[in-house]
């Protein structure tokens, strides 16, 4: 006997008279469930907003209770150059920006590298990290024309880095 006379052996199965009723049911059972969930994480978004919201006035309520001389600001004018190279490190800090979100769009390194590679990226990365320790250091208390020139030498070596790391996914796709 072949499977086609096996299979129309078989007893016919009878359309259930409830069968669009179930799919309904399940359909509505399931859109409770996504709403609930949905409900939950907008609940603990909330939540996370306002425990950040009262650490934060609390901090700050700390800082002035601490230091209420220190929030003070003196506003010295900015020369034309000053005001320029301010400009030009904001502009730096958005091709920044952009250039990690490349470098979180080329993903993790692979595990198998290249030695070619492999130690360039090694120390361009190490290179940012000790610009962006230069930049955390002197943060609002660097000189302009400083600022821009660390911000500066971010961007580049991030393109160098980004363009690299490119390269190495690609050899990794072939």
């Amino acid at each position: 006997m072949s499977l086609i006379d096996e299979l129309r052996s078989l007893p016919a199965a009878a359309p259930r008279s409830d069968g669009w009723a179930d799919v309904q049911s399940r359909l509505a059972a399931r859109k409770t469930t996504h709403a609930r969930r949905r409900l939950g994480l907008q609940l603990a978004a909330a939540a996370s907003v306002a425990v950040i919201a009262v650490t934060a006035a609390w901090r700050v309520g700390d800082v002035v209770t601490e230091h209420p001389g220190s929030m003070a600001v003196e506003l010295t004018p900015l020369t034309a150059e000053q005001a320029l190279a301010l400009d030009r490190v904001a502009q730096l800090q958005t091709q920044s920006q952009a250039l990690d979100e490349m470098l979180s769009v080329i993903g993790e390194r692979p595990v198998v590298e290249r030695a070619g590679t492999s130690v360039p990226i090694d120390t361009l990365e190490s290179q940012v990290q000790w610009i962006d320790h230069q930049i955390s250091v002197g943060d609002g208390e660097t000189e302009p024309g400083s600022a821009e020139q660390l911000w500066r030498k971010r961007v580049d070596a991030m393109s160098s880095l980004v363009q690299l790391r490119y390269l190495e996914a690609q050899r990794i796709d072939m």
